[in-house]
């Protein structure tokens, strides 16, 4: 009789746990569909967050010239191309908004007529322009600021005679800009930017010239990311 309630007691016991094993087995399986369900839906809907900081090199071409306010211009402005080079770095303040400042050497000027002769003025500034980052998508973004500039060389070459002369005191030392543009964001660590400056302040100084000169240029570049996105 013992023997028998025995036997009862563990084949019970056996199919009591049998059971719960084949329960909690399908609990787990739900659980690890539901999170990969969960898992898709978070990769597909929601951006991954930013890194803080990211950093790069870049290089590209610069299409400058100068301009006048003055209503009494009597000098004809052409674009010239020179070259841009320098790196920058980034740091979020959110997933969409950074603070992103570059150092960047720039080839600029412009070839200039008036009534008495004709030539190219190629300069060299040393760039710092501190830009506000907004980026909607991982893909794009756009930026505008302040840019500060430091002329480390200024040369003049006459159109009739291809005589270059140093004009470095015709023009002030610091330039002052506002810089605006879009930049995609490439794979393989690559980046393109588009970007315009406008020159606020006066560059050149009374020596020669008697109206009142500012830069301004377009600019393209590539970059690569060596940090962040």
């Amino acid at each position: 009789m013992k023997k028998r309630v025995f036997l009862l007691l563990l084949t019970s016991l056996i199919f009591s746990s049998l059971s719960v094993n084949a329960q909690s087995g399908l609990f787990k399986k739900h659980q690890s569909v539901c999170a990969y369900v969960y898992g898709d839906v978070q990769s597909r809907h929601f951006k991954k967050p930013q890194p803080k900081l990211g950093a790069g090199v870049k290089a590209g071409l610069n299409y400058s010239s100068q301009y006048t306010n003055s209503t009494t211009n009597s000098v004809d402005f052409k674009s010239i191309i020179g070259i841009n080079a320098g790196g920058y770095c980034n740091f979020f303040l959110l997933d969409f908004l950074a603070i992103q400042p570059e150092l960047m050497v720039s080839g600029k000027g412009s070839q200039w007529k008036n009534q008495y002769s004709e030539a190219k003025d190629n300069l060299t500034y040393i760039d710092l322009p501190i830009l506000i980052r907004y980026q909607p998508v991982e893909l794009i973004n756009i930026h505008a600021g302040p840019q500060l500039s430091y002329l480390v060389s200024a040369k003049q070459e006459d159109s009739g005679n291809n005589q270059k002369t140093n004009v470095i005191d015709y023009y002030y030392k610091f330039d002052f800009g506002f810089a605006f543009g879009v930049e995609a964001n490439l794979p393989y660590n690559v980046n393109l930017t588009i970007r315009y400056i406008l020159g606020l302040n006066t560059a050149t100084t009374r020596a020669v010239y008697t109206e009142i000169w500012k830069n301004k240029s377009f600019q393209i570049s590539l970059g690569y990311r060596i940090l962040g996105r």
